[in-house]
């Protein structure tokens, strides 16, 4: 099979067929991949954040086989609600049918391959194709086709034109997709992390404000997936300023806590310090939904983020506001891969429905503040990852840098005592969530099944 790859021995790209008792180049791919990607030492090799060819195999292996979060059901409350996303660049249609279930749909014409759907959100009953009108239901079901009899006479077959249909599940409000069409269940695959989930998104009625913040950065999309699962240790020198204009007592606010590995590459940190940062009347709100250990890490909590594997993060960040009082922010956002070096971030805010509105303001200004499209702590980081993505594009980093992370190596003894489940670590200053992380991306690179 012929196909444009590149030659690690080499260092070139070029497309050709493999010889007669040579074995095919993506073989030879993989094997260097396995070779050169180490987790468990901390070296992870700068080309995987530039590489077309190990991007094609991440949309391949990763985004093709794995739950993939597309929305929150929020956004869709009504039947005939719709909002467009993609899972890897595959375009979808996250849409509430006419029996209130919740379907996914390729967002492509099974005629021609045209979108069929090109806003970003809205509310039909059908979706009709541009190009030749044919139109399908919101239940994804063929409908119409223009001048059928004069066209196709009896050979054209609706039922066996249906829009493909991606499996579809739900937690917390966050609706999943995956291709695969066996596999683990949604709940199996989030695993540990559905405590985490519910301590965030479970803790009373949560509502979207409006849809989500777009924007794009030039950077890889592991980049940011790694730095919520794992990496507290950038807010000294990256965040410094939060400090230094009083949202923050000092610049170490972010050591103190726990780095929790929750399987199959998700991972989160969470910060504790003294005293609850929502106030009374919140906090009775969350000891109606929420277990009695969840409210005991909520009296500590400073702060959470997260990552579920490959591309969904949560953050919830807590600040001093005007008048010393705190006041917290909860993003959920995603990291939509546009190709190797490019990317889509989607942020919702999610606040509680039954809470003052003056709470719910304040935590909406706090999120514009700092992790907004326009936040100041956001352009921090969106900074951070797109230089490095520039820098690894040159010929020396790309081929001879490898990432250090090693930090907490030959100490990852779990805490007791501990209330929510997975492999709690007694210091936020960790990298043993990226090495998992990173061992998750490449066991699944490597499977070509």
């Amino acid at each position: 099979m012929e196909r444009r790859v590149e030659d690690p021995e080499m260092g070139v790209t070029e497309t050709r067929r493999p010889t007669d008792g040579e074995a095919p180049r993506e073989q030879r791919f993989e094997r260097w991949l396995a070779e050169r990607v180490r987790p468990e030492d901390g070296q992870i090799p700068a080309f995987i954040f530039s590489s077309p060819e190990v991007y094609q195999l991440e949309l391949e292996r990763i985004f093709a086989r794995n739950w993939l979060f597309v929305a929150h059901d929020g956004e869709v409350p009504e039947p005939g609600d719709y909002v467009t996303r993609r899972m890897g660049e595959d375009p979808v249609i996250v849409v509430r049918g006419e029996d209130n279930e919740i379907r996914v749909f390729l967002n492509v014409c099974r005629h021609r391959g045209m979108r069929l759907c090109r806003a970003d959100l809205g509310n039909t009953s059908h979706f009709r194709c541009p190009y030749h009108g044919f139109t399908y239901d919101n239940g994804g079901h063929l409908v119409g086709v223009p001048f059928h009899k004069e066209a196709y006479g009896e050979r054209l077959d609706k039922e066996q034109l249906s829009l493909l249909q991606a499996r579809c599940e739900r937690y917390a409000g966050l609706v999943f997709a995956t291709w695969a069409d066996a596999g683990p269940s949604l709940e199996q695959y989030l695993g540990d992390m559905r405590w985490y989930l519910d301590l965030l998104l479970k803790r009373a009625k949560m509502e979207v404000v409006g849809p989500p913040q777009r924007w794009t950065v030039d950077t890889n999309w592991k980049l940011p997936a790694d730095n919520f699962a794992s990496d507290a240790y950038h807010t000294a020198t990256t965040h410094a300023s939060i400090a230094a204009i009083g949202l923050a007592p000092s610049i170490g606010f972010g050591k103190d806590g726990y780095q929790i590995r929750a399987g199959n590459g998700h991972g989160l940190g969470l910060g504790i310090g003294p005293g609850p940062v929502v106030p009374p009347e919140v906090l009775a709100l969350y000891e109606r939904h929420l277990s009695s250990e969840q409210i005991d890490v909520w009296r500590r909590m400073q702060n959470l983020h997260a990552t579920v594997f490959p591309n969904l993060s949560i953050l919830m960040s807590s600040a001093t506001g005007p008048q010393g009082r705190r006041v917290i922010h909860t993003t959920v956002r995603q990291w939509q891969p546009l190709g190797p070096d490019r990317l889509e971030i989607l942020s919702w805010l999610v606040v509680e429905s039954e809470a003052d509105p003056q709470w719910k303001e304040m935590c909406r200004r706090a999120y514009i503040l700092t992790f907004g499209t326009s936040g100041i702590f956001e352009q921090d980081d969106t900074e951070n990852w797109s230089n490095i993505t520039a820098n690894v594009r040159g010929a020396i980093a790309r081929e001879t840098l490898n990432f250090n992370y090693t930090m907490g190596i030959g100490s990852e003894e779990p805490v007791t005592g501990f209330e929510g489940p997975g492999r709690a670590l007694g210091t936020k200053f960790q990298e043993a969530n990226a090495r998992a992380f990173y061992r998750r991306w490449l066991d699944l690179l490597l499977s070509a099944d």
